[in-house]
């Protein structure tokens, strides 16, 4: 299957299509694996065990239970290995802490995947809301540069507001 066809079809894993019971980390890199590899070229490899240390040493995600990992740390993970392209891992910390908040992860995962499959169909589609010129592969970089910088730019309000939220040390 060509790379277009691969993202023209892309279909994100839902959340009731995780593993219910938890997983070792061996079992979460070959399922995130499948999971990214469309987004990712065929000599790279998008899910590392060093990678996965490394989030829960940042604090990205929380530590594994007794070595497994839940269903929503595997959500986690696959948003930032997603992400991990466009965002730096503080951006995507940030994200995850505003857009994923614990009781209702899966409806705000659900909502991610939509919204992802319908800009993948929309772009692959060859349809854009940005005026074209015949020229899609600038018009793709500039796409990502606008969007990369109006999201960095909505995170940077984001944590002023919640600056001006939190209350002043007392002396």
């Amino acid at each position: 299957m060509e790379p277009l066809d691969v993202l023209q079809s892309y279909r994100c894993p839902r959340y009731l299509e995780y593993p219910s019971v938890p997983l070792y980390k061996d079992q979460v890199i070959g399922f995130l694996t499948q999971a990214v590899a469309p987004f990712y070229g065929a000599e790279q490899t998008p899910v590392t065990a060093a990678m996965i240390n490394n989030y829960v040493k940042l604090k990205v995600i929380s530590a594994p239970e007794q070595k497994k990992y839940s269903r929503e740390q595997l959500i986690c993970l696959y948003v930032i290995f997603l992400l991990k392209q466009v965002l730096s891992i503080d951006e995507i910390r940030q994200l995850l802490r505003l857009e994923f908040p614990a009781e209702d992860t899966q409806a705000c995962y659900d909502r991610f995947c939509r919204r992802l499959e319908g800009e993948l169909d929309h772009l692959t589609q060859g349809e854009s809301s940005l005026p074209t010129d015949g020229h899609p592969l600038l018009e793709a970089a500039i796409r990502s540069f606008v969007c990369k910088r109006y999201t960095v730019v909505l995170l940077e309000q984001a944590a002023e507001q919640g600056k001006e939220e939190t209350p002043a040390a007392e002396d």
